[in-house]
C-alpha cells in the first residue's frame, strides 16, 4: 500500500511538472499572468489582484453604466423619442433587447448601440422600424456582463480594475487607501494625514456600504499614565513607535508597511483614536447605531436606524 502511494503521488508530481512546461513554457512569470487572469475577480484568493495590486489613485478611471440608444443616420431628418431597457440573465448578460417606447419619425438608416462599460464588447441590430416607431432590436453580440452602475478601469486595460489604489503625499505617506473588486468599491477605503494616524475607515461590499465606518479626529490617545522611557526621545507613544518604525522598515521601505505596523503597535500597547463619528451600514443603508462626539471625548449624539429608516434618535448634553 505504501509503495503504491509513493508511486501515485510521483505520477502526480510529474503530471504537475509536465503541465507546466507545456502550458507555461516553463516559465514563472507565465503562470503568474494566467494565476492573476484566471482570478482577476476573487477576493479571496492568494496573489490574486485583489490581495497583492497596489496603483496610484491617479491612474483610475470610470466608465459609466451600460445603456442603449439609437442613433438616425438620415441626412434630412431624424426620429427621436425611443427607449430600449435590457433584460438580463442572473449572470447580468444581455439576454434581449425590450423596446419600451418605440418614439417616432425614425427612417430605416437607424442602429441601435451600447454605451458605457466594455461598449465594445456589445453589437446590437438588425433595428426594425415600421411607419417610423422602432419595433424590435437584435442582438449580434453580448459579450460582456452587462453593468447597471459606473466600473472603475486602470489607464486603458480592457477589465474593470481590482486591487488597491493609494494617494500620498509627497514624502510618501499614504492619504488614501481604497479597495477595488472587479471595478467597484469592496473592502476597507481609509484616509490618513500627514504623519500616519487615522482619520477614517469604511466598509464596503460590491460597491455598497456595509457594516462599521468610524472617523476620527486627527490626536492619538496615549495608554492612561503613559511615560516616555529614560532612552525614549520622544514625548509620546505614538512619535516613539513612529520613530522604531524608521528603524525597523528603514527609511527608503514601503510606507504603507511601515505605517500599518505603527498603527498596530499603537493599539496593542494600548493606544486609542478619539472617535468623531461611529456608522452601522447594511446593503447601502442606514443601518444600526449612529453615534457623534466632540474633541473632549463627550457623546454629542445618538440615533438607531434599521434599514435606511431613523427609528430612534437623541441630543446629549455633556452638561447634564
Amino acid at each position: 500500500m505504501k509503495k503504491f502511494s509513493i508511486a501515485v503521488l510521483a505520477i502526480l508530481s510529474v503530471s504537475l511538472v509536465l503541465g507546466f512546461i507545456i502550458l507555461f513554457e516553463g516559465n514563472t512569470a507565465n503562470l503568474s499572468v494566467w494565476w492573476k487572469e484566471k482570478f482577476r475577480n476573487s477576493d479571496w484568493v492568494f496573489s490574486s489582484p485583489y490581495k497583492d495590486r497596489r496603483i496610484d489613485s491617479d491612474l483610475l478611471h470610470f466608465e459609466s453604466a451600460n445603456k442603449i440608444e439609437f442613433v438616425d443616420r438620415h441626412l434630412f431628418w431624424k426620429g427621436s423619442g425611443a427607449i430600449a431597457i435590457p433584460s438580463l440573465t442572473e449572470e447580468n448578460q444581455l439576454h434581449e433587447v425590450v423596446v419600451h417606447n418605440g418614439g417616432k419619425g425614425y427612417s430605416d438608416q437607424v442602429i441601435a448601440r451600447v454605451t458605457g462599460v466594455m461598449a465594445d464588447e456589445f453589437e446590437l441590430g438588425p433595428v426594425v422600424v415600421e411607419n417610423g416607431v422602432i419595433k424590435k432590436v437584435g442582438i449580434v453580440k453580448a459579450d460582456a456582463a452587462w453593468s447597471r452602475i459606473p466600473l472603475a478601469f486602470c489607464n486603458d486595460e480592457k477589465f474593470p480594475f481590482s486591487g488597491t489604489t493609494e494617494k500620498k503625499y509627497p514624502g510618501g505617506q499614504v492619504i488614501t487607501e481604497t479597495k477595488y473588486l472587479s471595478g467597484v468599491l469592496h473592502g476597507k477605503v481609509r484616509k490618513f494625514n500627514e504623519i500616519g494616524i487615522p482619520l477614517f475607515e469604511k466598509d464596503y461590499l460590491h460597491g455598497e456600504k456595509e457594516g462599521t465606518h468610524i472617523y476620527w479626529y486627527p490626536k492619538p490617545l496615549d495608554p492612561e499614565g503613559y511615560k516616555p522611557k529614560e532612552t525614549d526621545t520622544e514625548p509620546t507613544l505614538w512619535l516613539t513607535l513612529r520613530k522604531k518604525a524608521k528603524v525597523k522598515f528603514g527609511r527608503d521601505s514601503d510606507v504603507n508597511e511601515a505605517n500599518s505596523w505603527v498603527v498596530t503597535q499603537y493599539r496593542l500597547q494600548g493606544g486609542k483614536f478619539q472617535v468623531r463619528l461611529l456608522e452601522h451600514w447594511k446593503k447601502n443603508l442606514k443601518h444600526g447605531l449612529f453615534e457623534g462626539y466632540d474633541k473632549n471625548y463627550y457623546q454629542t449624539f445618538e440615533s438607531e436606524f434599521a434599514h435606511g429608516h431613523r427609528i430612534k434618535h437623541k441630543n446629549l448634553d455633556k452638561n447634564k
